[in-house]
């Protein structure tokens, strides 16, 4: 079991308490233990990047943590809320209401605009179109790109491109962003202003867990974490 304690002052309760997570990939050929009994304590407003080799478990456990991939042991309690109690439709609400996702890959819609691919997300969870396209652009403002408002991705560089992302994770007001290798696809002087751009987002009290393989991005973090194996080895 690899637990992790993070001493919380009375100004940052969790906001994330993950026990003894296990989850398991099974096959026809074989069962693979992904994460073994991972115990992990965030605070809100912290900044947490996750490192480790190739196959460690760094993804996994994002999802894990955020819900995306169910688990087959142990508990993930986001603001007090058990998330893999809740039937699939809650936890989507909640992902919703609650989170952002940065992913390694844009995953932007080549046909929307910048604007429009930053409002879909509120408008497929109920937010009224008006309202939708003025949290956009207002967000898009905040990551540098009120000059893009209208240009599709294919218009864009690469660095552009993820500050977009950054934005349609930012525009739903969550509490707390996973970001999945956010400038694996990014040259070092791009890569560099995104990292610069989420450290600003934090400095604003925005809860960051990151996974990278990124020594210097991953240095920046307020609390370093290590992955072995499924396991958390070391923290700094």
């Amino acid at each position: 079991m690899a637990e992790v304690n993070t001493p919380m002052d009375v100004e940052r309760p969790a906001i994330l308490v993950a026990t003894e997570v296990l989850k398991v990939f099974r096959s026809a050929a074989e069962n693979v233990v992904a994460l073994q009994n991972v115990s992990l304590t965030v605070a809100q407003g912290e900044f947490v990047s996750v490192t480790g080799p190739s196959g460690s478990g760094k993804t996994t456990l994002l999802n894990c943590l955020s819900g995306l991939d169910d688990i087959d042991g142990g508990s993930v309690l986001v603001e007090g809320a058990d998330i893999h109690k809740l039937s699939d439709h809650e936890r989507t609400l909640r992902r919703a209401a609650t989170m952002g996702f940065v992913f390694q890959a844009f995953n932007l819609i080549p046909v929307f605009n910048v604007t429009e691919n930053v409002e879909l997300p509120l408008i497929l969870s109920g937010v009224p179109p008006g309202e939708a396209e003025q949290r956009a652009k207002e967000t898009l403002q905040r990551v540098g790109l009120g000059h893009r408002l209208t240009r599709r991705p294919s218009e864009l560089s690469g660095g552009e491109q993820q500050r977009v992302a950054i934005a349609r994770a930012l525009t739903g007001r969550p509490r707390i962003v996973w970001a999945d290798e956010p400038t694996g696809n990014l040259d070092s002087e791009t890569a560099a202003q995104v990292v610069e751009l989420l450290r600003e987002l934090h400095q604003e009290g925005l809860t960051l867990m990151l996974v990278t393989h990124d020594e210097g991005l991953a240095s920046t973090a307020d609390r370093r974490i290590r992955m072995r194996d499924g396991q958390i080895v070391d923290e700094e």
